[in-house]
This record gives structure tokens, sequence and C-alpha cells, in this order.
């Protein structure tokens, strides 16, 4: 039997197959470790904040008072006990402090903790880019920590002018209305920047050689 001695290094032609196979066996398997620590990472915050509810509740309740007081030119402060901010219904006057409680219904932690989730669920498959689902994310949540800052301070400006009526209108009517927009607006941006790629080009028809003429 022939014995062939290859240069150092060197492997037999059938051996190179099997190593190619093995390498694209491996290379899918390589490439989904980011994709899942991504959406390992989204699913945790997600339910990280929904656990951590209460701090947010807060930290809206500061950022409420900081639009009415800064922007508004409302005089306006939070407790340092519950999420609560006070404002001045008539500034200037300290016998007219009201106050808001923000609660589990006001809150957008729910909505933000499930745009994170679902948008970990969505990392999952791989027709979903990565930056994509990661700035439908980014963009939903802020939309909405943004418009539910905006619908309670319309609620305490509502009830500093015209009362419990101004109170109860825009808390049950306007802000509803205002928040189911704000969610078909989130769920159009996972649909723009998360879910739908871009569509390629339509091939152009052939035209025969140059100088051919149209049929």
């Amino acid at each position: 039997m022939d014995h062939t001695v290859l240069p150092d290094g060197a492997a037999p032609d059938d051996a190179v197959p099997g190593h190619r196979r093995a390498l694209a066996a491996v290379r899918p398997l390589l490439a989904a470790v980011p994709r899942g620590l991504a959406a390992l990472a989204l699913v945790a915050a997600g339910i990280g904040l929904l656990l951590a509810e209460e701090r947010l509740r807060f930290a809206e309740s500061a950022l409420t008072a900081w639009v009415l007081r800064g922007p508004l030119g409302r005089p306006s402060r939070t407790l340092t006990t519950d999420p609560v901010f006070l404002y001045q219904q008539v500034p200037g006057d300290d016998t007219s402090w009201a106050g808001l409680v923000v609660t589990t219904a006001c809150t957008a932690a729910f909505y933000v903790g499930g745009v994170l989730v679902l948008g970990g669920l969505l990392l999952l498959s791989r027709r979903n880019s990565v930056p994509r689902v990661a700035a439908a994310v980014l963009a939903a949540g802020v939309l909405l920590v943004v418009v539910n800052t905006g619908r309670m301070v319309l609620i305490a400006e509502a009830q500093a002018r015209w009362g419990e009526q101004g109170f109860g209108w825009t808390h049950t009517v306007v802000g509803s209305v205002l928040m189911i927009a704000t969610l078909g607006g989130c769920a159009v941006l996972f649909a723009r920047l998360g879910l739908l790629r871009r569509g390629h080009r339509s091939p152009r028809a052939w035209r025969g050689p140059a100088g051919a003429g149209e049929p």
C-alpha cells in the first residue's frame, strides 16, 4: 500500500468537506447567541420594570410636577411618602393646593414593561432584525411615558381650571382616548420599525438587446 506524506498543516481532501459541514452547523448557533442575549435582556428588563412599578410611579409623579412647575409655571411639588404630586389651583394662593395620586391604573409602567417583553419575544424569531426591534421598543417606550405624563398634566390643569367636572372629563374620556390612540401608535411603530422589512425592488422587465424596440 502506497503511503503519501502530506506537508505540515495539510489535511486530506476528504477531511475538508466534513470540516466545512461542522462550521456550517456551528455558525447559526454562534449567530443566535447575541440575539438570545438581547431577547433575554429585554424580557428581564420588562419583568423588572413590572416588579418595580412603584418606583416608576414616584418618578412619574416627579416628572409631572416638573412639567407643571417649569414649562407651565404652576407651583407644584411631590410627596416623599407616596407617588403624589401637588399643585396650586390658583398660582400664588397657598390655600388652593390640590393633589393627584399616580395609581397603578395611571402609570405607564405596565405598558412599557409589556413593550419590553414583547420586544424580547419578537427577537426569538430570526425574521426580525435586532436593531429594528430595539428601535421600536425604544420609540414606543418613550412615546408611552411622554403621552402618559402629558395626560396627567392635562388632568391637573383641567381640575385646576374647571374643578371636578374638568377632572372627570379629562380623566375618564380624554385621557382614555389619548392612551388608546397612543397604543395604536405603538403598534404602528412596531410594524414599521420592528416587524416589516424594507421591500425589495421588483426586477426590471427584460427589454431585449440594446436598441431593440418595445413590443
